[in-house]
């Protein structure tokens, strides 16, 4: 038994044990939600492993990877947060650490002197050249035994629990 399967079962039995004493709970619920977080944890591990070694923190990573992915290489910070999953503060702290690397560039804008522009430098842009093929193998490997099938299924439902989510936090609390 892998070390994943044998948290599973642990999470299996800590929840069997709270479901004895509230018998109420929401078994597979939970175990679902503590499933993906642990997952997404993972993930994250063995992301930060790879792109560790080149000086990135996971943030930036993707912070580049989505500007290297817009038309010439090139966005406003305000557009790639919402892109990448960024605050506007962090965007801030992702970009000057970007820049001072030389991976990008950031400019006022000639159109808009109140926005800035970002564009990925040559050397950003052959650091993602370098770094995505890592990644590709990675999930690969953790997806392999999925058909594309499932795979496209996996994200149906994925989007579903998303948008539930979304919903969820638009719910007032009582």
């Amino acid at each position: 038994m892998n070390n994943g399967d044998s948290q599973f079962n642990l999470l299996q039995a800590n929840l069997r044990a709270l479901s004895t004493r509230m018998p109420d709970v929401p078994f597979n619920e939970i175990l679902l939600s503590r499933l993906l977080l642990h997952m997404g944890r993972e993930m994250a591990v063995t992301l930060e492993q790879k792109i560790r070694p080149f000086g990135l923190a996971e943030a930036e990573f993707r912070v580049l990877t989505t500007l290297f992915s817009q038309p010439e290489g090139v966005a406003h910070p305000g557009d790639l947060c919402s892109r990448a999953a960024q605050s506007p503060a962090n965007m801030s702290r992702i970009c000057d650490a970007l820049v001072g690397r030389d991976l990008i560039t950031r400019v006022l804008s000639a159109h808009d002197r109140r926005r800035m522009v970002l564009r990925i430098t040559e050397q950003g842009e052959e650091l993602v050249r370098q770094l995505l093929p890592k990644m590709f193998e990675s999930l690969r490997g953790m997806l392999a035994e999925f058909s594309e099938t499932e795979q496209v299924q996996l994200i149906s439902q994925l989007r579903r629990l998303q948008a539930n989510l979304t919903e969820a936090h638009k719910e007032p609390e009582q």
